[in-house]
C-alpha cells in the first residue's frame, strides 16, 4: 500500500516489523533514583513497591538529543503487566510489558522486550548548554512481585545523511526512526529501504519533526506518509516552500 510524497522541511523514517546493577528507589512518593545512561537497572515492583529512575543529561546549543528505552520482564502474565511511563520536558510516553500486538487473523502476539525512541529534544536556543531530565516510572498492580531490567541509551547515530547507507533493525516491539533534515542545496530526496526478510512485512513512514512521533504498528498511519514493503520500499519527499 502507497502512500502519497508529503512536502516537509524535515522528515522522521520510522520503520516498524507488523508482524503478526540493583535497582535503586522506592515506594510511591519517594525521590527519584539518580539513572546513569548505559547501565541496565534490574529490579521488581509490585502493588506496594514501584520504582522511578531520573536521568539526567546536558544539552548543547543546536543540537538534537535522541534517547532510548530499552525493557523485558520475564513475565508473562496478562493480568498484572508491568507498566512503564516515561516523562520529558513536553510529553509522556508509556506501555506496558508484556506488549500485546494483533496480526493476521486477529492473532496476537506478546513481546517480553519494548524498546523505544523518546520524541527527540528541539535545539535549544540558548547560547549555553542547557539542562535535560528523563524520568522513568516502572509500577504493576501484580499482588506479588515481577523483575525487569531497564536500559536507557543516548543515541549516537540518529540523524541521517544524503547518500549514505545506514543500517538498523527494527521489530513490533522495538521499533525505531531517525531524523532527516534537508540540507540547504537539496529540496527533494528518495528514501530507500532495503531489507534482507521477505516475511514478516514492514512499514516505512515519513513524518514531519513533530511530537509524538507514531512508530507502532496501530497508529503509523495517523501521521505523514507510509508504505509497506516486503524487501524494499521507496518515498519521495519534497522541502516545503
Amino acid at each position: 500500500m502507497a502512500g502519497r510524497a508529503a512536502p516537509a522541511p524535515g522528515a522522521l523514517l520510522c520503520a516498524l516489523l507488523c508482524a503478526a546493577t540493583a535497582a535503586a528507589g522506592g515506594g510511591p512518593g519517594d525521590n527519584p533514583a539518580p539513572g546513569a545512561f548505559g547501565h541496565v537497572y534490574r529490579g521488581a515492583v509490585n502493588i506496594s513497591s514501584e520504582r522511578v529512575y531520573a536521568f539526567a543529561y546536558r544539552s548543547e546549543p543546536g543540537q538534537v538529543d535522541a534517547v532510548r528505552v530499552y525493557v523485558n520482564s520475564s513475565s508473562e502474565n496478562l493480568q498484572y503487566p508491568v507498566l512503564f511511563v516515561v516523562r520529558q520536558q513536553k510529553g509522556v510516553l508509556s506501555w506496558q510489558v508484556p506488549l500485546i500486538f494483533r496480526g493476521l487473523y486477529q492473532r496476537t502476539y506478546n513481546y517480553q522486550e519494548v524498546s523505544r525512541t523518546l520524541c527527540p529534544s528541539e535545539p535549544t536556543p540558548e547560547t549555553r548548554p542547557s539542562e535535560q531530565i528523563i524520568f522513568v516510572d516502572v509500577a504493576s498492580m501484580a499482588p506479588f512481585s515481577i523483575a525487569y531490567e531497564l536500559l536507557v541509551t543516548r543515541l549516537e547515530n540518529f540523524q541521517l545523511e544524503t547518500n549514505k547507507a545506514f543500517n538498523f533493525t527494527a521489530s513490533p516491539s522495538q521499533p525505531q526512526y531517525f531524523l532527516y533534515k534537508f540540507p540547504q542545496d537539496v529540496d527533494s530526496v528518495i528514501i530507500n529501504v532495503v531489507s534482507d526478510a521477505a516475511y514478516p512485512c514492514s512499514v516505512v513512514s515519513v513524518q514531519d519533526i513533530v511530537c509524538p512521533v507514531y512508530d507502532l504498528d496501530h497508529n503509523v498511519e495517523f501521521n505523514g506518509v507510509y508504505q509497506s514493503m516486503t524487501k524494499q520500499a521507496a518515498i519521495t519527499v519534497q522541502v516545503r516552500c
